[in-house]
């Protein structure tokens, strides 16, 4: 297929350089191989055979990974964690690193962190700090994706001030790219309007030329998937799904679903439609409807598998939380693999 070679610019040099200016002097590229041959038409390049990088979060436990794709009958693609976003030292900490099944290919899969612009305590982190953390990500995945400041207009990483979170958006960018070449970075909104006080208008926080994939995340809530009504809504409005999606294309960016799964928690209060498998329906015919329309539009798909009983009860694997949205969830990852 087509490839891109990107070269950056960085202030390394050999310390025994009589100047203080740097240069790149690209001389030329010498490819090696068999010549190889087109992938049969319907072959897809994941493992799990879905068009798209299908995986999720699995409660930080590569066993439950494990389980989860035994239970779906193919490997998932990729595993969603997230860091310990207290302070910096905690930050550091690289336990999420083993978070990942036994079977994970570096080469293959996708390691996507979520990374806060600031701790808990409102360190931004020094630049050393920012490249460590890039270099440790990169050791789980040199190819993998950073969700920097996800959920700014709603949860993480606030995007209260615009010019103060696009600068440090962009001076974590351009640190990890810097100290780790190969990491994507994921600029990844919440779907639907801002809240707690945020930014009212997300897309001017995105800054070109930082950014490698645009994604949402997005969950069976307010208003529920039940119908056909209720899921246009949430596709067709503004910051909705097809929002982000064209967002993406004008960019010349792949989308990506950051996380999504039903909600089992707060159906009393018919915030979340509870145990509902149209949700599922919904979300696979979307994906494969702009997938058919540009193959390669959609970068890599999160189910949010979380078993934690305080939490939103989103897991289909074990199924005795969702039951019905489990068997549908193997229907339409089966019918959507190629």
């Amino acid at each position: 297929g087509t490839h891109t070679l990107v070269l950056t610019m960085t202030s390394r040099r050999n310390p025994a350089s009589s100047t203080d200016r740097s240069s790149i002097t690209f001389d030329s590229a010498l490819v090696t191989g068999n010549g190889g041959t087109a992938p049969p038409a319907g072959d897809s390049e994941h493992r799990s055979g879905l068009p798209w990088s299908d995986g999720g979060f699995f409660s930080h436990s590569g066993d439950q990974a494990e389980k989860f794709q035994q239970w779906r009958g193919r490997p998932v693609d990729n595993i969603v964690s997230f860091t310990t976003r207290t302070t910096w030292d905690a930050q550091l900490n690289t336990w999420w690193a083993n978070t990942v099944p036994g079977t994970f290919e570096k080469a293959a899969d996708d390691f996507i962190l979520s990374v806060p612009l600031w701790t808990d305590d409102g360190d931004y982190g020094t630049d050393d700090d920012w490249r460590a953390l890039a270099r440790s990500i990169a050791e789980a995945d040199p190819d993998g994706y950073v969700r920097l400041g996800w959920e700014m207009n709603c949860c993480f990483s606030h995007a209260t001030n615009a010019t103060t979170w696009r600068n440090q958006f962009s001076r974590a960018a351009d640190l990890i790219r810097g100290a780790a070449p190969g990491l994507k970075i994921v600029f990844n909104p919440n779907e639907g309007v801002s809240g707690n006080n945020t930014i009212a208008d997300p897309r001017t926080l995105f800054v070109d030329g930082k950014v490698d994939v645009v994604a949402i995340d997005s969950y069976d809530w307010w208003e529920p998937f039940t119908s056909d009504a209720s899921a246009n809504n949430h596709f067709t409005k503004t910051y909705g799904w097809n929002f982000w999606y064209d967002f993406a294309q004008s960019k010349g960016l792949p989308f990506a679903l950051g996380e999504f799964g039903v909600i089992s928690a707060n159906v009393s209060a018919n915030h979340s439609g509870g145990d509902n498998p149209k949700f599922l329906t919904y979300v696979y015919d979307w994906l494969k409807a702009k997938d058919s329309a540009k193959p390669g539009s959609i970068a890599f798909v999160s189910y949010f598998n979380d078993d934690d009983a305080d939490g939103w009860k989103s897991n289909v694997y074990p199924t005795t939380t969702n039951p019905k949205s489990a068997t549908r969830y193997l229907q339409v990852v089966g019918a959507a693999a190629q």
